[in-house]
């Protein structure tokens, strides 16, 4: 498989389907990660194409000290954030970070109604657990859980430690046993 790195440089040197690859090769982890901070498809949506449009008029910029996908993913972030703090001025609630029969698709017919119906319910009261961590718990949380990048990475994407990402893992997990504890023993 050919590296990112070369198709940045086509791109760089104006190979419009270069760019094209690189979409094609990061298209769902940008959408996925849009869809666990905001909650619903068409924002998520548009969060990854407005993602991909920055990365296109910015890509002058990348220095190829990190990995491409790692300078996306805060390019991403950064998206993300955007329509938060925007949805958040508008009132509008986050919600579905832990939806991925939505994203992979329809439940199996194994599940029986009750089945779907208590998972749902789950899935809303963690929905509702993560919402209310801090922004920067959040990111973590969906980063490592969600993305499942490792610690280097999630540091590299977030611009700190992995002393911090530790520190705001370790932090967002007990906020969330403390919120949770109500819910399961």
């Amino acid at each position: 498989m050919i590296p990112d790195d070369v198709y940045v440089h086509k791109t760089v040197e104006g190979d419009a389907e270069a760019f094209n690859e690189l979409v094609n090769r990061h298209h769902s982890k940008i959408y996925g990660l849009a869809y666990r901070m905001l909650g619903n498809r068409e924002d998520a949506a548009d969060a990854t194409q407005e993602t991909f449009l920055e990365a296109y008029k910015s890509i002058n910029a990348f220095r190829f000290q990190s990995q491409f996908g790692t300078w996306l993913y805060r390019i991403g972030i950064n998206t993300c954030q955007q329509y938060i703090r925007k949805l958040q001025s508008h009132d509008h609630k986050l919600t579905a970070y832990t939806r991925e029969a939505e994203i992979g698709g329809i439940a199996s017919d194994e599940d029986a109604p009750e089945r779907s119906v208590l998972k749902d319910e789950q899935n809303e009261i963690v929905q509702g657990a993560i919402n209310w961590l801090p922004p920067k718990q959040r990111e973590v949380v969906t980063l490592y859980y969600m993305q499942h990048l490792k610690y280097r990475e999630i540091a590299e994407v977030l611009n700190c430690s992995e002393g911090t990402v530790a520190s705001r893992l370790n932090q967002a997990l007990k906020n969330l046993k403390r919120k949770l504890s109500k819910y399961y023993l």
